[in-house]
């Protein structure tokens, strides 16, 4: 178990010093360690208190975090990403209080009785309007994928949990805190495996669940995404590559993509575009060459990648760089 403060049993509570601006700054440090690295803007509020425990093992967590006149923003970026290079799957469920939730171009509120997914493999904004009581549980993206085909399709809806599956898995993941303390390591990895699988469950339906060959499939796709993104900057990766790499025939890679809805040259055009994209909004005016963040990612040259970026988001690179923040400092 990992407290906020010493290392206590939960049911102890944590302690905080007596600085606000000190306990906003332990609060922000441990859910960089905890959970994964945000930027925080707080309004710090002088009676700001928190109190926090997590517990974790096989790639799972659970956490439980209350904070008091906490009313903050917090923004995981590209950079965060970068940073901690963590990709789980978060599972929020609030006891009590909201959370905005912004990401996958979704914005929506998590509240008491309900289930939102999110990814921090992908940026997101979390808006927390004031005193909050709430539940995490981290889930490996591993198990996720063997499970879902689209998981990330899931991400910032909110699920109602008032009854049926997501009932059943709100009360199985509020058992699961309340007894983690005394769990063994077996037994707490078990649990979580469990309370994963009915969460999965509560929030795509029985029907979006894959079989044990879609499972199969599921992974093999998302291993295959993994390496794209991996060696997307290698302009000379082939098809061949790839397929050789995740130990799959080149017509297995193929079909694999077609259930997804797109082909393989689709999905690796799309992942460099999106790449480009978010380091040149990044950069200064000025300041960067766009032709080393078009070789960065991938693309063989400046006019083919001037005229691929334009198809997909239908401006130049120039002027994302312009239209970004940066570009305007």
């Amino acid at each position: 178990m990992r407290t906020l403060s010493e290392p206590v049993r939960p049911s102890q509570g944590a302690a905080v010093p007596r600085d606000a601006s000190a306990r906003h700054d332990r609060w922000a440090r441990f859910i960089a360690q905890e959970l994964c690295s945000f930027s925080i803007r707080s309004d710090g509020e002088s009676n700001f208190q928190v109190n926090a425990w997590t517990r974790s093992e096989g790639g799972f967590v659970v956490a439980h975090f209350t904070t008091v006149a906490g009313r903050a923003r917090l923004e995981r970026t590209h950079a965060e990403i970068g940073r901690d290079a963590r990709d789980h799957y978060c599972l929020y469920l609030p006891l009590h209080g909201e959370h905005a939730i912004q990401q996958c171009n979704r914005d929506v509120v998590c509240t008491p009785a309900s289930l939102t997914l999110l990814t921090i493999g992908e940026p997101y904004m979390q808006t927390k309007r004031g005193d909050n009581d709430t539940l995490y549980l981290l889930m490996p993206r591993a198990f996720v994928d063997q499970r879902l085909i689209h998981g990330e399709d899931l991400c910032a809806n909110v699920v109602g949990a008032q009854h049926g599956v997501a009932r059943l898995a709100m009360d199985t993941i509020a058992s699961l805190c309340r007894e983690a303390a005394g769990m063994s390591s077996q037994e707490f990895l078990g649990a979580c495996n469990l309370a994963g699988e009915l969460v999965l469950l509560g929030l795509s339906g029985a029907g979006d669940l894959t079989s044990n060959s879609s499972s199969i499939r599921a992974s093999n796709l998302a291993r295959v995404k993994r390496v794209i993104r991996k060696r997307m900057s290698d302009s000379d990766l082939s098809l061949d590559q790839i397929a050789a790499e995740c130990g799959l025939s080149l017509r297995y890679l193929h079909d694999l993509f077609r259930d997804d809805g797109r082909t393989v040259r689709e999905y690796l055009q799309r992942e460099r575009l999106q790449a480009a994209r978010r380091m040149l909004e990044q950069v200064v005016a000025g300041a960067t060459n766009i032709t080393d963040i078009c070789m960065a990612c991938g693309f063989s040259s400046p006019s083919v990648f001037s005229t691929a970026f334009r198809k997909a988001f239908g401006m130049s690179p120039r002027e994302v760089v312009r239209r970004s923040p940066s570009g305007q400092a």
